[in-house]
């Protein structure tokens, strides 16, 4: 947990929008202009009660779906990871 992190969400009409400040000193990220690092964003969506993942969408990995919370769905895969460049 990062205790400074800030988020916020925001509902519109059937979407969301949220919005997240991470301050760069909590991850312990030193950024330079140029700098590349490889990374994934995902979002995991329930069911109308709220009980159950339905889906899972994430901003580069496109080879995943998976929502039956096993184990091996924890597991990282780099290879599908998109780049962050810093400028």
């Amino acid at each position: 947990i990062l205790r400074d992190a800030k988020i916020a969400v925001k509902k519109d009409g059937d979407r969301y929008l949220v919005e997240a400040a991470i301050p760069l000193t909590a991850l312990e990220l030193k950024l330079t202009s140029g700098l590349t690092l490889r990374g994934d964003f995902g979002v995991t969506h329930g069911d109308p009660a709220g009980k159950r993942t339905r889906l899972r969408t994430y901003w580069s990995n496109q080879h995943t779906g998976i929502v039956d919370d096993a184990v091996f769905e924890l597991m990282l895969e780099p290879k599908n990871w998109g780049e962050l460049n810093f400028q």
